[in-house]
C-alpha cells in the first residue's frame, strides 16, 4: 500500500447550525421590518437600518457557510487548516508525534464547544460532532481534530501505523 493519503473537509454548511441560523435570523428581519413600518420614523432611517441590519445578517451567514475544516494525513504527517481564520496549512511531521488516536469526546465539556479551542497543553479544532484525532507531540502538547469519517480514520490509521514500524 504506497503512499496512501487520508483528506477530509468539514464545514457547516447542510448541517443543522446552517438552518438554525436562518431559522432565528430570518424572523428577526421580519419582526424589525414591522416594528420599524408600524413605528412613525423617516423612510429613509427605516431602509437605512434594514440595510445594516440585512447586510449584517447576509455576512454571518456567509462567514458560516465559508468556515471549513480540513485535515489530510500522508506519508510526511499530518495536515490541517481552519479556513479562514487558518489559512496556511499547519503540518506535524510524522517524526513529531508519538502518538495518534480516534476519540469520541464532548465538545462542550472537553473543549468548550465547536470552533478553534484550546488550553495550554491541547489545541482543539472541530466543526460539528463528537469524534476527532487526537495527536500527542509529546512536550504535554495535544491536538484534537475534528472528524465524520472516523471508521475510514480508524483503517487508515492502522495502515500509517504499521508504515511507521517498519
Amino acid at each position: 500500500m504506497a503512499h496512501q493519503i487520508f483528506q477530509e473537509s468539514q464545514s457547516y454548511r447542510g448541517t443543522w447550525i446552517m438552518y438554525l441560523l436562518l431559522m432565528t435570523e430570518l424572523p428577526i428581519i421580519v419582526l424589525v421590518l414591522v416594528i420599524m413600518q408600524t413605528t412613525e420614523s423617516d423612510s429613509n432611517e427605516t431602509a437605512v437600518g434594514m440595510a445594516v441590519l440585512v447586510g449584517v445578517s447576509a455576512l454571518a451567514f456567509i462567514l458560516m457557510m465559508a468556515i471549513r475544516l480540513e485535515s489530510r494525513i500522508d506519508e510526511k504527517g499530518v495536515h490541517y487548516r481552519f479556513f479562514p481564520f487558518i489559512n496556511k496549512w499547519r503540518s506535524l511531521p510524522k517524526s513529531q508525534i508519538r502518538s495518534l488516536q480516534v476519540i469520541h469526546y464532548s465538545p462542550l465539556t472537553d473543549y468548550g464547544g465547536w470552533g478553534i479551542k484550546g488550553n495550554k497543553t491541547t489545541k482543539a479544532f472541530s466543526i460539528i460532532g463528537d469524534m476527532g484525532l487526537l495527536i500527542d507531540t509529546g512536550e504535554k502538547k495535544k491536538i484534537m481534530i475534528g472528524t465524520r469519517k472516523e471508521s475510514e480514520l480508524k483503517a487508515f490509521l492502522r495502515y500509517w501505523q504499521e508504515e511507521n514500524n517498519e
